[in-house]
C-alpha cells in the first residue's frame, strides 16, 4: 500500500510539473558542484626550468615551504636549490607537517618532494596530507607536487599492484575528478573495481602525461609545459566504441602560432562531458514541442535593444507592479552593485527592481535569502557575456526551478546575446575557450529551458554564423535553428515568434527540407538558394516553432 500511494504522489507531482507548462527535469547533480580551485597546482616526474620560471616569473619567491622525506643527500640538494629562489624557506617532513598543519599558513608556495629514497606504494599515509594541501589551494596559493606520488592529487589513481596487476587506488581528489593512468580509458580496463567507485570512474577525465613534462590547473584551466605532452580521455565502452570515435585532446606548451585549444584545456567542461555520458541521451530524439504554455518570451540577439522592446517586457511583468530580477551573465565571483538595466526599470517606475548573481552552485540550490527574490519574481532578464557561466552557475538548481515558475505565473523572461540562448533547453555555443564552435561537448544539455526543441545562436548575420547553424541542425534534425541578427528579438508566447527590430532571425529547419527565402540577400554563405535550409524574416512577421511555418503565407510563399 506504501508504494502504490508513493507512485501515486510521484505521477501527481509530475501531472501538475506537466500542467504548469514548464517541466522542471534538470538534475543538481548532472553538473559538477566545485567548477574551479582557488589556487594553482602544478605536477610533474622531476622539476623543470619551466616550473622554476613559472614560479619565479616575478621574481624570487616570497617564501617557499618543501615537504619531504627524502634522505639526507637529497635533502640538502633541496635545500641549496630552494634557498637561491626564495627570500624564505624551511623544509619539514611529510609527518612533521602533519602533527603542526598551521607551519603551512606561513608560506605562499608548498612544494611537495613526493620522491622518498624508499617507499611501498600501498602505504597511502601520505594522504593524511590532503586536508593541509586543500587548506592552502583554497586560501588562493600554490602547491607543486614533484615525483611519482603527485598521481596522488587525483580522485583516483593507477599503481602496479601484485603480479604485476593494475590497481585503481583512491586519491586527494586535489585535482578534482581526474584519474592518472597509461594508455586507453575503457570500461572494462578496472573491470574489478568495486561498483561504487567504478561509477565514480566514469565520471572521471583520464590524464597521461609523457616524460618530460609538467601540467598546471589553475581556476579551472589546465596547461602544460616542457617537451612533452598531456592527453585527456573519457572512459569509452571498448565493445560500442571504436578507437577513432573516442572522446580524446592534447594539448602541449603554448607557442606562437597555436591555436589555443591545443594548449589549453577547460577542466570543467570535460568534467561536464564525462558526467553527461553517464545520463540519457541529449538532446533527446524527440524533444518536447517549443510552445511557452504560459507568460512570454524576449529573445534578443545583442548588439542593441529594437526600440520599445524594454517597455513591452516590463508591461508583460506587470508593469507597475512589476517585480524584477536582474541575472548578470559573468564568470567574476563578484559583480558590481550598480546595473544600468535595473536603474532603467526603477525609473520606469516598478514595484520592485534587483539583481542575483553567484557562482556558487550550492547558493542557488539552497541560500534562502539568495533566493527570495525569485519566489515572487514577475520578471526576469539574463545579461549578455558567455552562457556557459548562467549554466554553471543555475542548471539544476533551486534557483532554476523558480525561474521557470515564473513564466508558469504568467511573467516574461527576456535577455540578449548570452541571455537568448540559455532561454533554450540545448544550449549553443558555450566553449568555454573560445567560441567558434556552435557544438560544445558538456554544454549542450546547459540551457535553462524555458523553451524546448529549438537551439538560439546570435549576433548572427554579423557574425556569419549560418554555415554554423547549418551544421548543428544536420547533427540534430530534431531541433529548429533560430539564428537572431544584432538589435533584434523575437517575442514569444504559446508557439507564436513575432520578430521584432533592425534585423532578421533565421529559422533553420532540418537540412533537405527545402525551405528558403526568396528574396535573401544577406550574404548567407550559401549561394545556391535551391539548397538552402532556412528561412529569414524580418520585423512584423511570425513563426509557428511547433509547426514550423510562416504566420499568415502559404506553404508556396514559405519557399
Amino acid at each position: 500500500m506504501k508504494h502504490i500511494i508513493s507512485s501515486l504522489a510521484v505521477w501527481l507531482l509530475l501531472l501538475g510539473t506537466l500542467v504548469r507548462g514548464q517541466v522542471f527535469d534538470e538534475s543538481f547533480d548532472a553538473w559538477p558542484l566545485d567548477l574551479k580551485i582557488q589556487g594553482q597546482i602544478l605536477v610533474a616526474d622531476e622539476l623543470n626550468e619551466q616550473i622554476e620560471k613559472s614560479l619565479t616569473a616575478d621574481g624570487r619567491l616570497s617564501s617557499v615551504l618543501v615537504i619531504s622525506d627524502a634522505c639526507d643527500a637529497q635533502r640538502e640538494q633541496l635545500k641549496e636549490r630552494w634557498e637561491s629562489l626564495a627570500n624564505r624557506f624551511a623544509l619539514v617532513s611529510s609527518a612533521e607537517l602533519i602533527a603542526e598543519q598551521t607551519i603551512a599558513d606561513q608560506y605562499a608556495v608548498l612544494f611537495w618532494h613526493c620522491q622518498p629514497c624508499q617507499r611501498d606504494v600501498l602505504d597511502l599515509s601520505f594522504l593524511r596530507l590532503e586536508p593541509v594541501f586543500r587548506s592552502q589551494i583554497a586560501a588562493g596559493k600554490t602547491l607543486l607536487a614533484i615525483g611519482p606520488l603527485y598521481h596522488t592529487l587525483a580522485k583516483f589513481y593507477e599503481s602496479d599492484g601484485s603480479e604485476g596487476v593494475n590497481q585503481l587506488l583512491r586519491g586527494m581528489n586535489l585535482l578534482p575528478d581526474t584519474v592518472f593512468i597509461s594508455g586507453a580509458f575503457d570500461r572494462d580496463r578496472f573491470a574489478n573495481v568495486e561498483l561504487a567507485d567504478r561509477e565514480a570512474l566514469m565520471r572521471c577525465v583520464s590524464i597521461e602525461l609523457t616524460p618530460g613534462t609538467s601540467l598546471a590547473l589553475s581556476g579551472r584551466k589546465m596547461t602544460v609545459a616542457g617537451t612533452g605532452q598531456a592527453t585527456f580521455q573519457l572512459s569509452y565502452d571498448a565493445s560500442q566504441t571504436s578507437e577513432a570515435k573516442r572522446r580524446r585532446a592534447t594539448i602541449q606548451q603554448a607557442e606562437r602560432g597555436l591555436r589555443t585549444t591545443k594548449w589549453l584545456l577547460d577542466l570543467t567542461q570535460w568534467r561536464r562531458e564525462a558526467i553527461d555520458q553517464t545520463l540519457d541521451a541529449f538532446p533527446p530524439a524527440q524533444p518536447r514541442q517549443p510552445i511557452v504554455e504560459r507568460g512570454t518570451l524576449f529573445i534578443v540577439g545583442g548588439g542593441g535593444m529594437p526600440p520599445g522592446l524594454m517597455e513591452q517586457f516590463v508591461e508583460a511583468s506587470g508593469g507597475s507592479s512589476a517585480k524584477l530580477v536582474y541575472v548578470p551573465c559573468s564568470e567574476d565571483d563578484e559583480v558590481p552593485a550598480e546595473h544600468s538595466i535595473v536603474a532603467s526599470w526603477k525609473k520606469i517606475g516598478v514595484s520592485r527592481a534587483g539583481y542575483i548573481h553567484t557562482k556558487d552552485r550550492q547558493r542557488a540550490n539552497a541560500d534562502d535569502a539568495f533566493l527570495e527574490p525569485l519566489r515572487d519574481a514577475t520578471g526576469i532578464w539574463f545579461g549578455g557575456g558567455r552562457q556557459w557561466n548562467l549554466a554553471d552557475s543555475y542548471y539544476g538548481t533551486t534557483a532554476h526551478r523558480l525561474m521557470k515558475e515564473v513564466l508558469h505565473r504568467g511573467g516574461a523572461i527576456g535577455g540578449s546575446s548570452a541571455g537568448a540562448s540559455i532561454q533554450a533547453r540545448y544550449l549553443a555555443r558555450a566553449t568555454p575557450i573560445e567560441n567558434f564552435d556552435i557544438m560544445a561537448p558538456g554544454y549542450e544539455r546547459g540551457g535553462l529551458g524555458f523553451i524546448s526543441g529549438v537551439a538560439i545562436d546570435q549576433h548572427f548575420s554579423q557574425r556569419r554564423r549560418q554555415k554554423d547553424m547549418t551544421e548543428l541542425v544536420r547533427r540534430y534534425p530534431q531541433l529548429l535553428g533560430i539564428g537572431i541578427d544584432e538589435a533584434t528579438a523575437l517575442i514569444v508566447k504559446k508557439s507564436t515568434a513575432q520578430v521584432v527590430g533592425r534585423g532578421r532571425v533565421y529559422f533553420y529547419d532540418r537540412p533537405g527540407a527545402g525551405n528558403r527565402d526568396a528574396d535573401d540577400n544577406s550574404g548567407a554563405n550559401d549561394t545556391n538558394a535551391e539548397r538552402r535550409d532556412y528561412l529569414a524574416l524580418e520585423a512584423g512577421q511570425a513563426y509557428d516553432l511547433a509547426n514550423r511555418i510562416v504566420i499568415g503565407s502559404s506553404e508556396e510563399q514559405a519557399e
